[in-house]
């Protein structure tokens, strides 16, 4: 069953000036939200990892209010449960790097976090690289994938596994671009 944001939310409750409502969204994730930087293993992409900025924050099934709040400000994301949670626990995610480039990031940017503040600045600085295409040369994506583990390094691969997968990767494709298109390329050229 789908309700409107009034059927849930009483207006009265709701702070009278908009930049109040914001102050109290900044509150509400310096305590409650996530900015996290997966790291995942993607055997079709060029380097066979994938970098994946998410914003996210939960709050158990009782406390969607909050959720269907964020979503409504923000104009962007989606609510779901979460994994491992589904009967208790929803989660409002942030998942497009356009939508947490052009909508969150400046959010944050104008209504500082106080403890979280340090993980944005990392979050923003992944998402902003990846907005510029720095991930798509090896030298690029190999210091994202290094900012990645400054954030975290309790992570399933060390980063020395993921180095050396993509420069193995990286090694493997050069040699394929710089081989000569047929076996006798060679011997056509100085028939002239």
């Amino acid at each position: 069953m789908l309700y409107e944001f009034s059927d849930i939310i009483d207006p009265k409750n709701l702070p009278r000036r908009r930049k109040y409502l914001h102050y109290y969204i900044a509150g509400f994730v310096d305590g409650e939200g996530c900015f996290s930087v997966s790291l995942k293993k993607q055997d079709g992409t060029r380097f066979g990892w994938v970098i994946d900025p998410v914003f996210h924050v939960t709050q158990s099934k009782e406390g969607s209010v909050v959720l269907e709040m964020l979503k409504r400000v923000f104009k962007c994301g989606r609510i779901i449960p979460k994994p491992g949670q589904e009967g208790s626990t929803l989660q409002y995610i942030v998942d497009s790097r356009r939508h947490l480039a052009e909508v969150i990031i400046p959010f944050f940017n104008k209504h500082k976090l106080i403890a979280k503040q340090r993980d944005f600045e990392s979050f923003e600085g992944i998402v902003q690289s990846l907005q510029r295409g720095e991930h798509k040369n090896p030298e690029g994506f190999i210091e994202l994938v290094k900012k990645v583990y400054e954030i975290s390094k309790d992570r399933k691969h060390s980063l020395e596994e993921v180095l050396s997968q993509i420069q193995r990767r990286v090694g493997a494709s050069e040699t394929i671009r710089r081989a000569p298109r047929f076996s006798g390329e060679d011997m056509v050229q100085h028939q002239n």
